[in-house]
């Protein structure tokens, strides 16, 4: 299980206690204590339309046979080796969750809320996490290259050997947010929004000239 970092709670979920089969509880809308390994998902919406619920998994080199999946309610699980890039998880809650080495480039997370979320090793390159709120979250060797993070709350979200050259932070609460040991090449935003924003004095003068400002001695 990965480490704790700065209040975020790892998933409260034991491995040696999955014994159900994840499409076996689709249908009902709510899956526990399953595991899903080397498959493409089934539809994670009921046959009504209605969001799935997925409580203490583990999905293992999987992908989406179908990208919708927007209000998902995916808790204390953990995705791991898998591709889910394009998937549509607009308005989703995920809670207690370890993402690692899985692709979700872009994938929709527009008004998503998520809390005490790692993403390890994870491409997330063009995803749109428009007016998300994220509370407690950790990427750490992630790739977030164009990604828009517009409107977003990252309130003390830590970004640890990132790729954020190009993202968009406009008009996102970068409130004790950290970015020191992350690349910002091209990082878009405004002087106002990067109030609170924790960086590296290498990343200072970076910043000044990308927002234009001339140091003149």
């Amino acid at each position: 299980m990965a480490t704790k970092i700065k209040g975020r709670i790892a998933p409260q979920i034991e491995l040696d206690l999955l014994t159900e089969t994840l499409t076996d509880q689709l249908e009902s809308g709510q899956v526990s204590d399953a595991i899903a390994s080397d498959m493409a998902l089934p539809p994670l919406l009921s046959p009504r339309g209605q969001s799935i619920r997925i409580d203490r998994c583990l999905l293992h080199s999987v992908t989406l046979a179908d990208p919708k999946a927007h209000g998902l309610h995916l808790h204390d699980s953990r995705i791991e080796s898998s591709d889910l890039a394009n998937g549509d998880l607009k308005g989703s809650s995920i809670e207690r969750v370890e993402i690692t080495s899985t692709r979700l480039t872009g994938a929709i997370l527009t008004e998503a809320r998520l809390k005490s979320v790692l993403f390890k090793e994870c491409k997330i390159d063009f995803a749109l996490l428009r007016m998300a709120r994220l509370q407690q979250c950790v990427f750490q060797n992630c790739n977030l290259t164009d990604a828009d993070l517009y409107g977003a709350d990252l309130t003390g979200t830590i970004f640890r050997d990132c790729d954020l050259s190009r993202a968009d932070l406009s008009h996102a609460n970068l409130d004790r947010a950290d970015i020191r040991g992350c690349r910002i090449d091209g990082l878009r935003g405004t002087p106002a929004t990067m109030s609170g924003l924790i960086i590296s004095p290498d990343q200072a003068a970076l910043l000044i000239t990308l927002f234009g400002v001339q140091v003149q001695w």
